[in-house]
């Protein structure tokens, strides 16, 4: 079975097709747009059954959110995996949901043994990537970022050697990224205003300056010499999953890591006299606002005050209920 060479999947059909651990349904894979994977029910069903958020077309092999225009879409399995605590939704999806429910419980009586019940959608989407332990770098790429298989430099191809037939040892980095600071994405809900994170930053190797078919290169996680090339068989599917900081709050990187140097300042004054008025610099993490005028440390502009007097709004709320 091959794929033509055209084709921007390099995922065979005959290797998508797979049955959820945690609740046992048949699901087919499809490459995302953004260098993913995403589980689908294998069949198109009627568009207009479906939220249009939940609807999902199929390019030349690749998963492109929205119908397309069509009658018929394609609609993410975690969205009715029966071990997820779904939201509340449409009269049509409850039921469509009850449904995979029975046929869950059914599956569960003839003996089928689920997982453990897993944290949310985004979990069951990521099963098909294989466990991974110990340190583990967040790169970035645009406005993306992945947890990598481990730290950035250790992070091995998953192509089959052709000399040994073994997995290749080499590296996927080729020193083509820059560790940078940016600030700890916000988490929508709840949850995410629990957590005080209010200003706290993290570093992430960023690969902002690669080509997308680079990009590409490290998604498939594969080194310089299985970039292209017909034929390439891989030994596992790529280790990467999406970045959640509730999740994999134990691989943020609060602190500079230790071998990365700060760039050198330059002088702009002469003898003295300098070039500009002096300038503050608004205290949050890759905020560039400031004042020339006289402030007091740690000064904040104008944005950035009603978003910190906010956030300590609602952490003085949590704190009160909680005690």
């Amino acid at each position: 079975m091959r794929l033509h060479q055209s084709s921007p999947s390099k995922l065979l059909r005959r290797d998508a097709i797979a049955q959820c651990r945690y609740c046992g349904e048949w699901m087919e894979y499809f490459d995302r747009h953004d260098h993913g994977r995403i589980p689908m029910v294998p069949k198109a069903l009627p568009s207009d059954r479906f939220p249009v958020q939940m609807r999902w077309q199929i390019l030349r092999g690749i998963a492109l959110p929205g119908d397309g225009g069509e009658s018929y879409c394609y609609v993410p399995h975690p969205a009715f995996c029966a071990a997820v605590d779904h939201p509340e939704s449409s009269h049509e999806l409850t039921q469509a949901r009850a449904m995979f429910r029975m046929r869950f419980e059914k599956r569960v009586k003839q003996g089928f043994i689920p997982d453990l019940r897993p944290l949310d959608e985004d979990e069951v989407a990521e099963q098909h990537v294989q466990p991974v332990e110990g340190l583990r770098h967040v790169i970035a790429y645009a406005s993306l970022l992945w947890l990598a298989p481990g730290k950035v430099e250790d992070v091995q191809c998953v192509a089959r050697a052709w000399s040994t037939g073994e997995r290749c040892s080499n590296a996927v980095s080729h020193d083509e990224g820059e560790w940078t600071e940016i600030e700890i994405p916000y988490t929508p809900g709840r949850a995410g205003q629990e957590v005080l994170w209010s200003g706290s930053t993290m570093w992430v190797y960023a690969l902002h300056t690669l080509y997308l078919d680079e990009f590409r290169r490290w998604m498939q996680q594969r080194c310089i010499h299985h970039a292209r090339g017909a034929g390439i068989e891989e030994v596992l599917p790529p280790q990467w999953v999406r970045f959640r900081p509730l999740v994999h709050d134990e691989f943020i990187l609060r602190e500079r890591p230790a071998h990365v140097e700060l760039p050198t300042m330059t002088d702009t004054g002469i003898a003295g006299i300098f070039l500009e008025p002096e300038r503050t610099v608004c205290a949050t993490p890759d905020c560039h606002n400031g004042s020339v005028a006289k402030v007091p440390k740690d000064w904040l502009c104008y944005k950035c005050e009603p978003i910190r007097k906010k956030r300590e709004r609602i952490h003085r709320q949590w704190t009160k209920r909680d005690t």
